[in-house]
């Protein structure tokens, strides 16, 4: 897919506890709202320790614009609360001396961390984890590629994907391999009918090659 898009220009990198917040910010959020989010508690609090001893309603008040503010206006001050507890200070810096399924699971034990979320903070932050981050535009297009089965689980699907990462592959790996599926599932493997015409994987995958 290097050939059709070309190597993806690198994102923002933030530190750990930052990619969690703006990774729970994002959820099935525009970008550009989820990073307004972002910045306004930035603005607003003077640290991430202040935003874990802060009220609902205070983070609500920044957050309000991404599509689930009354949940995660709950879930980023508990998450980061959950933190401290576990280890003692605002800091995931332990995660670089586990393995990334142990990392992982170690962040999906704070309420409203999932497997996205927790892949996100891995990959996209200054610990470079070799985690790959799956969200509904990968999973569609895993499905259609036949790589994992519609009528699957959740954890399911995402434990298959996650096993089907070569070995040889490195965090840059991972986080170019997510880009371009979500820009090919973005502008050829839509919701609803897919338009296999012109996608440069279309004789590689096995719903396109029925289309053809």
């Amino acid at each position: 897919m290097k050939a059709h898009y070309g190597i993806p220009a690198p994102g923002l990198r933030f530190t750990p506890v930052s990619m969690l917040v703006m990774a729970m910010l994002g959820c099935r959020t525009r970008d550009e709202v989820s990073l307004e989010a972002f910045q306004n508690l930035r603005q607003k609090f003077k640290n991430w320790e202040a935003v874990a001893s802060a009220s609902s309603d205070e983070v609500n008040d920044c957050i309000h614009r991404i599509t689930f503010p009354k949940t995660y206006c709950i879930y980023i001050p508990e998450a980061l609360r959950g933190i401290i507890r576990q280890q003692g200070k605002l800091s995931l810096d332990t995660l670089t001396h586990m393995t990334v399924g142990q990392a992982l699971h170690s962040l999906q034990q704070h309420r409203g961390v999932g497997p996205k979320i927790s892949a996100c903070v891995l990959n996209f932050s200054t610990l470079r984890m070799r985690a790959l981050v799956v969200d509904t535009h990968y999973l569609r297009f895993a499905a259609r590629f036949q790589l994992i089965k519609d009528d699957w689980n959740y954890n399911l699907k995402m434990k298959v994907i996650q096993r089907l990462i070569p070995n040889c592959w490195l965090a840059k790996d991972t986080e170019e391999h997510h880009v371009f599926v979500k820009k090919l599932a973005q502008e050829f493997c839509v919701t609803g009918t897919p338009r296999c015409c012109g996608c440069p994987l279309q004789m590689m995958c096995p719903h396109g090659q029925c289309s053809t």
